[in-house]
């Protein structure tokens, strides 16, 4: 019962991040849908999506930015599981380090760390780790170049 009740404040919460509400708020719906959040100064967007099935699983450092559109996702089909009969999730994680940028329509996929200073380009498919201070774009993510 308790994982249907914090499943029910997670999506309540998200909803609640879709009104106008000044972008400062939203780290307090953000932390009551469960997502952890280390640091103290954050940019989230307007129609951004945090997964409500492990939103635990979402960590943000100090100074993330992440712009409209992006989708964070934490669990995943387990295409290895041999029951062909039934669908079942794997779950993952995502990190996102201190000064990151994620841009516009990205989705960022679980099991995957977004190194402090890195850069994800505009509607990019981040399904692998990303190193400090380097730039992806694409789909699927790809490095483009290091950051000076």
């Amino acid at each position: 019962m308790g994982n249907r009740l914090s499943h029910i404040i997670s999506v309540i919460s998200f909803a609640l991040m879709r009104l106008p509400i000044p972008r400062t708020h939203r780290n307090i719906f953000m932390r009551m849908g469960g997502i952890r959040l280390t640091g103290r100064r954050y940019f989230i967007a307007s129609d951004v999506e945090f997964d409500t099935v492990y939103p635990q699983n979402i960590t943000l450092h100090d100074d993330v930015h992440i712009t409209s559109g992006v989708r964070l996702l934490t669990h995943m089909l387990d295409t290895s599981n041999p029951d062909r009969n039934d669908i079942h999730w794997k779950e993952g994680r995502i990190e996102i380090c201190e000064h990151a940028f994620i841009g516009t329509g990205s989705i960022i996929t679980g099991n995957v760390r977004i190194g402090r200073g890195a850069i994800v380009g505009a509607g990019s498919v981040v399904t692998k780790d990303i190193p400090d201070y380097e730039i992806w774009a694409g789909n699927p993510a790809s490095f483009i170049k290091k950051r000076p």
